[in-house]
């Protein structure tokens, strides 16, 4: 019976000139892009995880500025190759701003080996292989997000 795996997750929505800036990531089991940031560890605040998951990822200091999404993801209903249908995470999305972007690269802990950083077009967004396609509709206008979406288990 194989374990059964729950994490939180903090993820960092980075817009800039119309464009979502995300990491393209292969686990073995197939490549998508998906918001940077990752697991939440003991002891850290949310914020706290988010600034050091983009400093380890992206070599970029982040500002959280809001909670925007909430989403689960429990693998089992979604069957996809990228994760173990045993596996469930909870992902916090924040809006965060970057004041200085000249030191975006990929980071000391990259999220794999295979990881790459790209931007994409807001427009492009629902034709990608980005997840979860669920907040692609917001991102045209977080400013008008008043309070924050609770998604629910979708990708």
């Amino acid at each position: 019976m194989e374990d059964k795996i729950f994490r939180y997750s903090m993820k960092a929505i980075i817009v800039k000139d119309g464009k979502l800036l995300v990491e393209s990531c292969d686990y073995g089991r197939g490549r998508f892009c998906k918001l940077p940031g990752g697991g939440h560890q003991w002891g850290e605040t949310m914020t706290e995880a988010l600034i050091r998951e983009c400093r380890e990822e992206l070599n970029l200091t982040v500002e959280p500025i809001r909670l925007l999404f909430v989403r689960d993801y429990i693998a089992q209903n979604h069957r996809t190759k990228t994760d173990l249908p045993s596996f469930h995470q909870a992902e916090l999305m924040f809006e965060c701003q970057v004041e200085d972007f000249s030191t975006l690269a990929i980071g000391s802990e990259p999220d794999g080996a295979e990881q790459q950083i790209k931007w994409i077009k807001l427009e492009d967004l629902p034709a990608s292989d980005f997840v979860p396609q669920a907040i692609v509709p917001y991102l045209k206008n977080l400013d008008k997000i008043r309070e924050t979406i609770i998604l629910g288990d979708v990708n």
